[in-house]
């Protein structure tokens, strides 16, 4: 994957959700966010066009192909939660709306692994 930061983006209401993915496991390309519509849910979160997406609603996206992430996507009713990796350098978005504090969390790989270390030896 590289280098590049994980954030946890949350978005609720259900579709549409206002962004596009490409890439695929057939495409052997991974799964990125190839556009945002604006003012949809998608820009009021902080997503950014490029980002790659790790995970949707704790589902690991780097096996499936892009007609299984489709099909991921339409059953997601309310909530969705996405893991996605921002590349280094990319510029980091706050939400649009600030009336609501914002769901986002960024969290480099390093601090990742050790809150992921800790909470293992916390269970």
């Amino acid at each position: 994957m590289g280098t590049g930061d994980f954030i946890c983006i949350s978005m609720t209401g259900g579709a549409p959700w206002g962004f596009r993915l490409q890439g695929g496991k057939e495409q052997k390309q991974p799964l990125q966010v190839a556009k945002i519509r604006n003012q949809s849910k998608a820009s009021g979160s902080g997503l950014c066009e490029g980002d790659e997406v790790v995970s949707i609603n704790g589902n690991p996206c780097a096996d499936l192909t892009y007609p299984e992430v489709i099909k991921l996507m339409e059953s997601i009713t309310d909530s969705l939660q996405m893991l996605i990796k921002r590349r280094v350098g990319a510029p980091f978005l706050f939400p649009e709306d600030q009336s609501h504090p914002p769901f986002l969390h960024l969290l480099g790989y390093t601090s990742l692994l050790i809150v992921t270390l800790a909470n293992q030896l916390m269970d």
